[in-house]
């Protein structure tokens, strides 16, 4: 593979040019582009951006979700030697704008109007800002100087202008040491940091990800995970297509299980949210249904579950047994398989942890699934689990050529050419997340297992001390709350307090089943919350999940909360990380009034 990124590109174009590279949604189906296609468009685009005044080392944006023109205009930039600056298309204004600044974006892709209209009014103070590109037929006049043209249009100005001009856009010679991109972090404390990311950096993820997961031309992939997060891009794109897989972009996150099924892809790339929304959907679906069904459903799980237990522990497996899995395969397993199309060969999840409990009730299920670990500032993976070697509560061993290892207060350090250039125009963040010999402070805590697996013990920012002095890591606790079918989300709360309490969203449609059952008469969402039988039935739920917790983890005072954090709503970070200090402000009362009560 070449030391940069676009001759990589083109090396592999070359080598399937008539293969899909990508697959988008068209009128309800699927379209393809060849590598051939793509190649061209990332050509026009180029050829369109260098009249315009693009040159090497400016700042390119691209504000949008995914879809085959964020691979085009980012592609291009590199071509050009631009700095790309991906923006989540979820973020608040305010962010967008203080991104655009810091990273003096010169050259902006938008994806739509609700995205580009908000803006315009802030066009003003967007000093470096000079070109808009939107991936729709543009609507509306620009203010503030700022020139506005379309994704179509550029194309077939950069057709033009590639046949009159052949020397225009010119493959710049980046080194493998050189600034690819700027990727800001999700700031799930303070303001966003811009991560300096190079092609060395990245693309030694690419090869240790294709090598480990043996990635190839037979692979296709749906991509659905933001490709602002440097997990989507390193993996679901990079990785994909300098592999020559294929890439079929979702709809939306709304019609995922319908493009899996249609495109039926042998690789998911996922952070946790997405199985455990996935897993409840099911489970409530089979529980809520007729009695046959939902008694399968309860004999498959214990029984792969019993199977499992003695498979891996070496000991004889009962014939019943044996044939009872057989039939429980057949009858049920098989049908839950074709959900995901009937093809997949792998699921990889990172992001965040994944509970133990899915992460083994999946595997039994016959999906073999594989746990990562990884940041921004690694581009991202550290470690991933070698398929066949995996073990649950582990993130499986380091990528090669990247060194882990326990720094003080058990936290976790790496070494490697994945490791970021530094934080953009932030010295003194650089100098305190690395250090002299080059080791990145994570601020993750963990260790090792006797087989080399890294287990993630917590995060140093968000380990809570109480006021005795016990730490308590929150994360641990939040995913045993998810156990319970009741509990969508769960935030907990307790540093420098006497005890924990906790913020709980609950799943509105089994609460909502459950009172009918029940009988509980009720106006509102928010008055159901309030009755005592459902207060009782969340204190029940919560002792029950937090059972196997010392004392001082256990949960003393709750509060049912009606609306979920979102990322619209700003509890959420992109990454669907809980921003814990905006948490912890927005409902400061109530959290105030929980102790008090108690």
């Amino acid at each position: 593979m070449q030391e940069t990124i676009y001759p990589a590109f083109c090396q592999v174009a070359q080598r399937y040019a008539r293969r899909p590279a990508l697959l988008h949604k068209v009128g309800g189906r699927f379209q393809t582009i060849t590598f051939d296609q793509l190649s061209q468009a990332v050509d026009e685009v180029a050829f369109a951006l260098a009249e315009l005044g693009l040159k090497p080392g400016m700042r390119l944006g691209i504000y949008s979700y995914n879809r085959p023109e964020w691979v085009i205009a980012d592609l291009a930039a590199i071509k050009l030697g631009a700095v790309v600056v991906p923006i989540y298309h979820t973020l608040p204004l305010t962010t967008v704008c203080y991104i655009l600044n810091d990273a003096e974006v010169s050259h902006l892709f938008v994806e739509s109007p609700d995205l580009l209209n908000p803006l315009i009014p802030h066009f003003g103070e967007l000093k470096s800002l000079e070109l808009v590109i939107t991936f729709f037929e543009q609507l509306t006049k620009t203010s503030a100087g700022k020139k506005l043209v379309s994704f179509t249009s550029l194309r077939a100005a950069g057709s033009r202008a590639r046949l009159g001009n052949v020397q225009l856009a010119q493959p710049y010679p980046a080194q493998p040491d050189d600034l690819l991109t700027i990727c800001y972090t999700s700031g799930t404390t303070g303001e966003p940091k811009g991560a300096m990311l190079s092609h060395r950096n990245i693309l030694s993820n690419v090869q240790a990800a294709i090598a480990r997961f043996n990635v190839s031309e037979k692979d296709l992939l749906v991509s659905f995970l933001p490709l602002c997060h440097m997990f989507e891009r390193t993996c679901g794109y990079y990785t994909m297509l300098l592999a020559g897989a294929a890439i079929a972009y979702a709809e939306s996150l709304q019609t995922i299980r319908e493009d899996v099924t249609q495109v039926k892809p042998t690789l998911l790339i996922v952070v946790p949210r997405v199985l455990e929304k996935v897993y409840n959907a099911v489970q409530e679906k089979v529980l809520t249904g007729p009695p046959l069904p939902r008694r399968l459903m309860i004999a498959t799980i214990r029984t792969l579950n019993r199977y499992a237990i003695l498979k891996s522990a070496n000991r004889k497996i009962p014939v019943s047994l044996a044939l009872k899995k057989k039939i429980l395969d057949f009858l049920v397993v098989r049908k839950l398989r074709q959900l995901g199309g009937g093809r997949i060969r792998l699921i990889v999840s990172g992001g965040a942890p994944l509970e133990r409990k899915l992460a083994r009730t999946i595997r039994n299920l016959g999906f073999n699934l594989v746990e990562g670990y990884g940041l921004t500032e690694t581009a991202p993976v550290v470690c991933a689990a070698v398929p066949g070697e995996e073990r649950i509560g582990t993130v499986g061993k380091p990528f090669p050529g990247v060194e882990v290892k326990i720094g003080p207060n058990e936290e976790i350090l790496v070494r490697g050419p994945n490791v970021m250039l530094g934080y953009y125009k932030k010295p003194d963040e650089t100098a305190q997340a690395i250090d002299p010999e080059g080791w990145f402070h994570t601020g993750d805590q963990g260790r090792f297992d006797s087989q080399g697996n890294l287990i993630i013990t917590g995060r140093i920012k968000e380990i809570i001390i109480n006021a005795y002095g016990k730490n308590i890591p929150p994360v641990p606790i939040e995913h045993a709350l998810l156990c319970s079918s009741f509990i969508e989300q769960a935030t907990v709360i307790g540093d420098k307090r006497p005890y924990l309490v906790g913020l709980i969203v609950p799943a509105r449609l089994t609460l909502e089943d459950y009172a009918r059952e029940n009988k509980i008469a009720y106006q509102r969402f928010e008055e159901l919350l309030n009755h005592p039988q459902i207060i009782s039935l969340f204190r029940s739920e919560i002792d029950r999940c937090l059972a196997p917790f010392a004392s001082y983890e256990q949960i003393r005072k709750f509060h049912l909360i009606p609306e979920p954090f979102t990322v619209e709503n700003g509890l959420l970070t992109p990454t669907l990380k809980v921003r814990r200090n905006e948490v912890s402000r927005v409902f400061e009362n109530l959290i105030n009034s929980m102790y008090q009560e108690v």
